[in-house]
Protein backbone atom coordinates (compact mmCIF):
# COMPACT_ATOMS: atom_id res chain seq x y z
CA UNK A 1 0.00 0.00 0.00
CA UNK A 2 2.82 2.35 0.81
CA UNK A 3 4.52 1.57 -2.48
CA UNK A 4 1.31 2.39 -4.35
CA UNK A 5 0.92 5.63 -2.41
CA UNK A 6 4.51 6.58 -3.11
CA UNK A 7 4.03 5.83 -6.79
CA UNK A 8 0.92 7.98 -6.95
CA UNK A 9 2.72 10.78 -5.15
CA UNK A 10 5.66 10.48 -7.54
CA UNK A 11 3.32 10.62 -10.53
CA UNK A 12 1.50 13.62 -9.11
CA UNK A 13 4.82 15.34 -8.43
CA UNK A 14 6.10 14.55 -11.91
CA UNK A 15 2.91 15.84 -13.58
CA UNK A 16 2.98 18.91 -11.36
CA UNK A 17 6.58 19.67 -12.30
CA UNK A 18 5.81 19.07 -15.99
CA UNK A 19 2.80 21.39 -15.85
CA UNK A 20 4.82 24.06 -14.04
CA UNK A 21 7.63 23.78 -16.59
CA UNK A 22 5.22 24.02 -19.52
CA UNK A 23 3.47 26.99 -17.96
CA UNK A 24 6.81 28.68 -17.34
CA UNK A 25 7.98 28.19 -20.93
CA UNK A 26 4.63 29.39 -22.29
CA UNK A 27 4.99 32.58 -20.26
CA UNK A 28 8.57 33.03 -21.42
CA UNK A 29 7.47 32.54 -25.04
CA UNK A 30 4.63 35.01 -24.54
CA UNK A 31 7.09 37.64 -23.33
CA UNK A 32 9.92 37.09 -25.80
CA UNK A 33 8.08 36.08 -29.01
CA UNK A 34 7.55 39.69 -30.19
CA UNK A 35 11.31 40.24 -30.00
CA UNK A 36 12.49 36.99 -31.60
CA UNK A 37 12.87 38.52 -35.09
CA UNK A 38 15.12 41.23 -33.66
CA UNK A 39 17.16 38.66 -31.73
CA UNK A 40 17.61 36.37 -34.74
CA UNK A 41 18.47 39.22 -37.13
CA UNK A 42 20.95 40.66 -34.65
CA UNK A 43 22.61 37.26 -34.23
CA UNK A 44 22.87 36.78 -38.01
CA UNK A 45 24.27 40.26 -38.67
CA UNK A 46 26.75 40.06 -35.80
CA UNK A 47 27.96 36.67 -36.99
CA UNK A 48 28.31 38.00 -40.55
CA UNK A 49 30.32 41.05 -39.49
CA UNK A 50 32.30 39.48 -36.64
CA UNK A 51 35.56 39.14 -38.64
CA UNK A 52 35.42 42.88 -39.42
CA UNK A 53 35.37 43.73 -35.72
CA UNK A 54 38.44 41.73 -34.69
CA UNK A 55 40.76 44.71 -35.14
CA UNK A 56 38.46 46.86 -33.02
CA UNK A 57 38.51 44.26 -30.25
CA UNK A 58 42.31 44.14 -30.35
CA UNK A 59 42.88 47.90 -30.06
CA UNK A 60 39.85 49.21 -28.13
CA UNK A 61 38.30 48.35 -24.79
CA UNK A 62 35.39 45.87 -25.06
CA UNK A 63 32.69 48.49 -24.51
CA UNK A 64 34.07 50.90 -27.13
CA UNK A 65 34.74 48.06 -29.56
CA UNK A 66 31.11 46.91 -29.27
CA UNK A 67 29.91 50.48 -29.80
CA UNK A 68 32.11 50.96 -32.86
CA UNK A 69 30.99 47.64 -34.34
CA UNK A 70 27.34 48.55 -33.80
CA UNK A 71 27.85 51.91 -35.53
CA UNK A 72 29.53 50.13 -38.44
CA UNK A 73 26.60 47.70 -38.63
CA UNK A 74 24.15 50.61 -38.75
CA UNK A 75 26.06 52.34 -41.53
CA UNK A 76 26.45 49.19 -43.64
CA UNK A 77 23.10 47.45 -43.23
CA UNK A 78 20.45 49.14 -41.12
CA UNK A 79 20.36 52.69 -42.46
CA UNK A 80 20.33 51.69 -46.17
CA UNK A 81 17.45 49.27 -45.57
CA UNK A 82 15.48 51.92 -43.71
CA UNK A 83 16.16 54.51 -46.42
CA UNK A 84 15.12 52.13 -49.21
CA UNK A 85 11.94 51.18 -47.34
CA UNK A 86 10.93 54.79 -46.78
CA UNK A 87 11.70 55.76 -50.37
CA UNK A 88 9.92 52.72 -51.78
CA UNK A 89 6.72 53.25 -49.81
CA UNK A 90 6.57 56.98 -50.50
CA UNK A 91 7.24 56.73 -54.22
CA UNK A 92 4.79 53.89 -54.80
CA UNK A 93 2.07 55.73 -52.94
CA UNK A 94 2.74 58.87 -54.99
CA UNK A 95 2.73 57.05 -58.34
CA UNK A 96 -0.41 55.04 -57.66
CA UNK A 97 -2.25 58.07 -56.36
CA UNK A 98 -1.46 59.98 -59.56
CA UNK A 99 -2.47 57.04 -61.72
CA UNK A 100 -5.77 56.84 -59.88
CA UNK A 101 -6.57 60.42 -60.98
CA UNK A 102 -5.91 59.89 -64.70
CA UNK A 103 -7.69 58.20 -67.54
CA UNK A 104 -5.90 54.93 -68.31
CA UNK A 105 -7.07 55.10 -71.94
CA UNK A 106 -5.37 58.48 -72.32
CA UNK A 107 -2.19 57.12 -70.75
CA UNK A 108 -2.19 54.18 -73.14
CA UNK A 109 -2.77 56.45 -76.14
CA UNK A 110 0.08 58.72 -75.06
CA UNK A 111 2.43 55.81 -74.46
CA UNK A 112 1.72 54.42 -77.95
CA UNK A 113 1.78 57.75 -79.75
CA UNK A 114 4.75 56.69 -81.84
CA UNK A 115 3.08 53.48 -82.97
CA UNK A 116 -0.09 54.23 -84.90
CA UNK A 117 -0.76 50.58 -85.73
CA UNK A 118 -0.90 49.71 -82.03
CA UNK A 119 -3.35 52.57 -81.47
CA UNK A 120 -5.54 51.24 -84.26
CA UNK A 121 -5.36 47.77 -82.74
CA UNK A 122 -6.44 49.18 -79.37
CA UNK A 123 -9.37 50.99 -81.01
CA UNK A 124 -10.50 47.71 -82.58
CA UNK A 125 -11.01 46.14 -79.17
CA UNK A 126 -14.63 45.62 -78.08
CA UNK A 127 -16.22 48.64 -76.45
CA UNK A 128 -16.84 46.65 -73.28
CA UNK A 129 -13.10 46.03 -72.97
CA UNK A 130 -12.16 49.62 -73.64
CA UNK A 131 -14.78 50.72 -71.10
CA UNK A 132 -12.78 48.98 -68.40
CA UNK A 133 -10.11 51.66 -68.82
CA UNK A 134 -12.40 54.56 -67.91
CA UNK A 135 -11.36 56.56 -64.85
CA UNK A 136 -14.44 55.44 -62.95
CA UNK A 137 -13.61 51.80 -63.55
CA UNK A 138 -9.90 52.06 -62.84
CA UNK A 139 -9.65 54.59 -60.05
CA UNK A 140 -11.22 52.50 -57.24
CA UNK A 141 -8.76 49.66 -57.76
CA UNK A 142 -5.76 51.95 -57.95
CA UNK A 143 -7.01 53.96 -55.01
CA UNK A 144 -7.29 50.77 -53.01
CA UNK A 145 -3.74 49.85 -53.93
CA UNK A 146 -2.60 53.37 -53.12
CA UNK A 147 -4.22 52.98 -49.72
CA UNK A 148 -2.45 49.69 -49.14
CA UNK A 149 0.89 51.19 -50.12
CA UNK A 150 0.12 54.13 -47.87
CA UNK A 151 -0.40 51.71 -45.00
CA UNK A 152 2.93 50.13 -45.90
CA UNK A 153 4.60 53.52 -45.81
CA UNK A 154 2.91 54.21 -42.49
CA UNK A 155 4.40 51.05 -41.03
CA UNK A 156 7.90 52.44 -41.49
CA UNK A 157 7.77 53.49 -37.85
CA UNK A 158 7.41 49.88 -36.79
CA UNK A 159 10.27 48.95 -39.08
CA UNK A 160 12.42 51.66 -37.52
CA UNK A 161 11.55 50.34 -34.04
CA UNK A 162 12.52 46.81 -35.10
CA UNK A 163 15.83 48.03 -36.53
CA UNK A 164 16.52 49.94 -33.33
CA UNK A 165 15.95 46.76 -31.32
CA UNK A 166 18.30 44.94 -33.71
CA UNK A 167 21.00 47.53 -33.10
CA UNK A 168 20.58 47.44 -29.31
CA UNK A 169 20.67 43.63 -29.32
CA UNK A 170 23.66 43.62 -31.67
CA UNK A 171 25.61 45.85 -29.27
CA UNK A 172 25.26 43.30 -26.46
CA UNK A 173 26.04 40.44 -28.83
CA UNK A 174 29.23 42.23 -29.88
CA UNK A 175 30.09 42.86 -26.22
CA UNK A 176 29.26 39.43 -24.79
CA UNK A 177 29.21 37.30 -27.95
CA UNK A 178 32.07 35.00 -26.99
CA UNK A 179 30.58 34.32 -23.54
CA UNK A 180 27.12 33.67 -25.02
CA UNK A 181 28.56 31.36 -27.65
CA UNK A 182 30.42 29.35 -25.03
CA UNK A 183 27.26 29.03 -22.93
CA UNK A 184 25.29 27.93 -25.99
CA UNK A 185 27.94 25.36 -26.86
CA UNK A 186 27.87 23.95 -23.32
CA UNK A 187 24.06 23.80 -23.33
CA UNK A 188 23.91 22.00 -26.68
CA UNK A 189 26.67 19.66 -25.56
CA UNK A 190 24.70 18.72 -22.42
CA UNK A 191 21.52 18.10 -24.42
CA UNK A 192 22.95 16.35 -27.49
CA UNK A 193 26.37 15.23 -26.34
CA UNK A 194 29.24 15.17 -28.81
CA UNK A 195 26.82 15.58 -31.73
CA UNK A 196 26.00 19.12 -30.62
CA UNK A 197 29.31 20.52 -31.87
CA UNK A 198 28.67 19.12 -35.35
CA UNK A 199 25.18 20.64 -35.45
CA UNK A 200 26.47 24.04 -34.36
CA UNK A 201 29.14 23.86 -37.04
CA UNK A 202 26.45 23.03 -39.60
CA UNK A 203 24.40 26.06 -38.54
CA UNK A 204 27.43 28.36 -38.72
CA UNK A 205 28.52 27.07 -42.13
CA UNK A 206 24.99 27.37 -43.57
CA UNK A 207 24.52 30.94 -42.35
CA UNK A 208 27.89 31.90 -43.81
CA UNK A 209 26.95 30.26 -47.12
CA UNK A 210 23.59 32.06 -47.21
CA UNK A 211 25.35 35.39 -46.72
CA UNK A 212 27.75 34.60 -49.57
CA UNK A 213 24.79 33.54 -51.70
CA UNK A 214 22.95 36.81 -51.04
CA UNK A 215 25.99 38.88 -52.00
CA UNK A 216 26.67 36.82 -55.14
CA UNK A 217 23.02 37.05 -56.19
CA UNK A 218 22.95 40.81 -55.66
CA UNK A 219 26.04 41.33 -57.81
CA UNK A 220 24.71 39.04 -60.56
CA UNK A 221 21.29 40.70 -60.61
CA UNK A 222 22.81 44.18 -60.71
CA UNK A 223 25.14 43.23 -63.58
CA UNK A 224 22.43 41.52 -65.63
CA UNK A 225 19.96 44.32 -65.04
CA UNK A 226 22.62 46.87 -66.03
CA UNK A 227 23.13 44.98 -69.28
CA UNK A 228 19.41 45.21 -69.96
CA UNK A 229 19.32 48.93 -69.16
CA UNK A 230 22.24 49.55 -71.52
CA UNK A 231 20.75 47.46 -74.33
CA UNK A 232 17.40 49.28 -74.18
CA UNK A 233 19.06 52.71 -74.31
CA UNK A 234 18.20 53.95 -70.84
CA UNK A 235 20.26 56.82 -69.45
CA UNK A 236 22.68 56.09 -66.60
CA UNK A 237 22.55 52.27 -66.84
CA UNK A 238 25.35 51.93 -64.28
CA UNK A 239 23.40 53.96 -61.71
CA UNK A 240 20.28 51.89 -62.36
CA UNK A 241 22.35 48.72 -62.00
CA UNK A 242 23.60 49.87 -58.59
CA UNK A 243 20.03 50.69 -57.52
CA UNK A 244 18.93 47.23 -58.67
CA UNK A 245 21.78 45.69 -56.65
CA UNK A 246 20.67 47.53 -53.52
CA UNK A 247 17.00 46.67 -54.01
CA UNK A 248 17.91 42.99 -54.45
CA UNK A 249 18.40 42.80 -50.67
CA UNK A 250 14.67 43.51 -50.23
CA UNK A 251 12.01 40.85 -50.89
CA UNK A 252 10.81 41.25 -54.50
CA UNK A 253 12.85 44.43 -54.74
CA UNK A 254 14.43 44.03 -58.19
CA UNK A 255 11.09 43.92 -60.10
CA UNK A 256 10.31 47.35 -58.70
CA UNK A 257 13.42 48.75 -60.44
CA UNK A 258 13.36 47.02 -63.82
CA UNK A 259 9.55 47.11 -63.81
CA UNK A 260 9.54 50.88 -63.31
CA UNK A 261 12.14 51.25 -66.06
CA UNK A 262 10.00 49.14 -68.40
CA UNK A 263 6.92 51.26 -67.71
CA UNK A 264 8.96 54.40 -68.32
CA UNK A 265 10.05 53.09 -71.72
CA UNK A 266 6.46 52.24 -72.63
CA UNK A 267 5.21 55.67 -71.60
CA UNK A 268 7.95 57.31 -73.68
CA UNK A 269 6.80 55.35 -76.73
CA UNK A 270 9.65 52.80 -76.80
CA UNK A 271 7.25 49.87 -76.83
CA UNK A 272 9.53 47.05 -77.92
CA UNK A 273 12.33 48.22 -75.64
CA UNK A 274 9.93 48.31 -72.70
CA UNK A 275 8.56 44.86 -73.47
CA UNK A 276 12.07 43.49 -73.99
CA UNK A 277 13.31 44.90 -70.69
CA UNK A 278 10.27 43.50 -68.88
CA UNK A 279 10.90 40.04 -70.34
CA UNK A 280 14.62 40.27 -69.56
CA UNK A 281 13.88 41.28 -65.99
CA UNK A 282 11.26 38.58 -65.43
CA UNK A 283 13.01 35.69 -67.17
CA UNK A 284 16.66 36.46 -66.37
CA UNK A 285 17.24 39.08 -63.66
CA UNK A 286 14.61 37.89 -61.17
CA UNK A 287 14.87 34.20 -62.03
CA UNK A 288 18.64 34.11 -61.52
CA UNK A 289 17.94 34.57 -57.81
CA UNK A 290 16.55 31.02 -57.70
CA UNK A 291 19.70 29.64 -59.32
CA UNK A 292 22.77 31.43 -57.92
CA UNK A 293 21.80 31.52 -54.25
CA UNK A 294 21.00 27.79 -53.90
CA UNK A 295 24.03 26.93 -56.04
CA UNK A 296 26.40 28.93 -53.82
CA UNK A 297 24.89 27.50 -50.63
CA UNK A 298 24.93 23.90 -51.86
CA UNK A 299 28.55 24.13 -53.02
CA UNK A 300 29.69 25.77 -49.77
CA UNK A 301 28.06 23.39 -47.29
CA UNK A 302 27.81 20.26 -49.51
CA UNK A 303 24.02 20.07 -49.48
CA UNK A 304 22.06 18.90 -52.55
CA UNK A 305 20.96 21.77 -54.75
CA UNK A 306 17.28 20.74 -54.70
CA UNK A 307 17.22 20.64 -50.90
CA UNK A 308 18.72 24.13 -50.69
CA UNK A 309 16.22 25.41 -53.27
CA UNK A 310 13.33 24.05 -51.23
CA UNK A 311 14.89 25.48 -48.07
CA UNK A 312 15.21 28.99 -49.53
CA UNK A 313 11.77 29.16 -51.15
CA UNK A 314 9.95 27.29 -48.39
CA UNK A 315 11.69 29.32 -45.70
CA UNK A 316 10.62 32.60 -47.32
CA UNK A 317 7.03 31.37 -47.62
CA UNK A 318 6.98 30.20 -44.00
CA UNK A 319 8.96 32.90 -42.19
CA UNK A 320 9.26 35.81 -44.62
CA UNK A 321 12.68 37.33 -45.22
CA UNK A 322 14.01 35.66 -42.08
CA UNK A 323 13.23 32.30 -43.70
CA UNK A 324 16.02 33.00 -46.17
CA UNK A 325 18.35 31.91 -43.34
CA UNK A 326 16.07 29.64 -41.29
CA UNK A 327 14.96 27.45 -44.20
CA UNK A 328 18.44 26.31 -45.34
CA UNK A 329 19.66 26.01 -41.74
CA UNK A 330 16.76 23.75 -40.70
CA UNK A 331 17.14 21.51 -43.74
CA UNK A 332 20.92 21.40 -43.28
CA UNK A 333 20.44 20.15 -39.70
CA UNK A 334 17.89 17.65 -40.97
CA UNK A 335 20.41 16.36 -43.52
CA UNK A 336 23.13 16.13 -40.85
CA UNK A 337 20.80 14.07 -38.61
CA UNK A 338 19.86 11.85 -41.54
CA UNK A 339 23.50 11.17 -42.43
CA UNK A 340 24.34 10.44 -38.81
CA UNK A 341 21.52 7.93 -38.53
CA UNK A 342 22.71 6.19 -41.67
CA UNK A 343 26.29 5.76 -40.41
CA UNK A 344 25.62 2.88 -37.93
CA UNK A 345 23.65 1.01 -40.60
CA UNK A 346 26.45 1.45 -43.11
CA UNK A 347 29.06 0.25 -40.58
CA UNK A 348 26.99 -2.79 -39.68
CA UNK A 349 26.66 -3.75 -43.35
CA UNK A 350 30.45 -3.64 -43.68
Amino acid sequence: MRIADLTVRDLRLAFGQLFAALLFFVLVWKILSPFLPALVWAAILVYATWPLTLSLRRHWPPFLAAGGATLMLALIFILPVLFLSITLGTELHHVLTRLAQHDAQTLISQSLSNHAWLQDLFKQLPASWRAQWRPAALSPDLSAWAGRIGMLAGSVGRLAALLMLVLITAFFFYRYGLELLEQLRRFVHQVLGQRGDAYLQTVASTIRAVIYGILATAVAQGALAGLGYWATGLHAPVLLAVVTLLFSFLPFGTPLVWGSASIWLLVQGHTWAGIGLALWGALVVSWIDNLIRPLVISSAVHIPFLLVLFGVLGGILAFGLLGLFLGPVILAILLAIWREWLQPAQKSEV
